[in-house]
């Protein structure tokens, strides 16, 4: 046995990974701990606090947790590239690319989204990924947009996995429509992300300006999905991993 310098038990590295795995398991089914969390992001969200956060000084509209999510799951997954639906200000894309990197991949994103705005064309274009980052602009649903993707996915090497990020118009229609056309583009292994799922546990007076909310929402499409898309399930390590987060219950994987 292991001591610390305050004769504490040093745990092996095993038993801190086991534990860690154990530890992830109880909180992902600590129904009480969910509901704290949920009331402690709608206080916080009179503040902006999603709108709070920069990568490497670009904005990016993600909650921490859910930023070293993805650092997990782009580090286990080993994706080919990563296809996000709705580019904001640019930030999520950059996250994708310098993650890909860092797990030692030859970055390759593929950004969608129904308008791009100048500010995050030119945070993409001045960013040292900008020959990485491919951006089109068009409804994520639309024909065009659907030929895109598999022209992108497909041209990569092996059928690694792909990442896909949802995270466009909300509405249950909508997400629905992007997990039926996009997800038949992606090959066995692959992971998709539903952001926003956390709508459906929020008050609906949030969205009162928004086409979607309690019941018509990212989580009620996902739902729909799941009940004909058999080669897909949820991934039990990643769709509660985060705590503070919005993609609960929203990540999927191909078997």
């Amino acid at each position: 046995m292991t001591q610390g310098p305050y004769g504490q038990e040093i745990e092996s590295a095993d038993t801190y990974l086991a534990n860690r795995v154990r530890r992830a398991s109880q909180m992902a089914h600590d129904e009480l701990l969910r509901e704290q969390a949920i009331a402690l992001q709608v206080s916080a969200n009179r503040y902006g606090y999603g709108y709070q956060q920069l990568w490497c000084g670009v904005p990016i509209i993600r909650l921490p947790d859910d930023i070293m999510l993805i650092q997990e799951i782009i580090w286990e997954l080993q994706p080919s590239c990563v296809v996000e639906t709705g580019v904001a200000r640019a930030g999520s894309l950059l996250l994708n690319a310098s993650l890909m990197e860092i797990a030692g991949l030859e970055p390759s994103i593929l950004g969608i989204d129904i308008r791009i705005f100048p500010h995050a064309r030119s945070a993409v274009e001045t960013s040292r990924y900008a020959s990485n980052i491919h951006l089109f602009e068009s409804d994520s649903t639309s024909n065009d947009s659907i030929q895109t993707v598999r022209t992108f996915v497909g041209a990569k090497e092996n059928r690694r996995p792909v990442l896909l990020v949802l995270d466009s118009n909300h509405s249950h229609s909508h997400v629905l429509n992007e997990l039926t056309r996009l997800t038949p583009l992606l090959p066995s292994g692959s992971v998709t992300i539903v952001a926003d799922t956390i709508i459906e546990a929020m008050p609906a007076h949030l969205y009162e300006n928004r086409p979607w909310g309690r019941g018509n929402s990212p989580l009620t499409a996902l739902h729909e999905f799941l009940q004909n898309a058999h080669e897909w399930s949820i991934a039990a390590k990643w769709h509660r991993r985060g705590l503070l987060s919005e993609f609960h219950d929203g990540v999927i994987q191909r078997d």
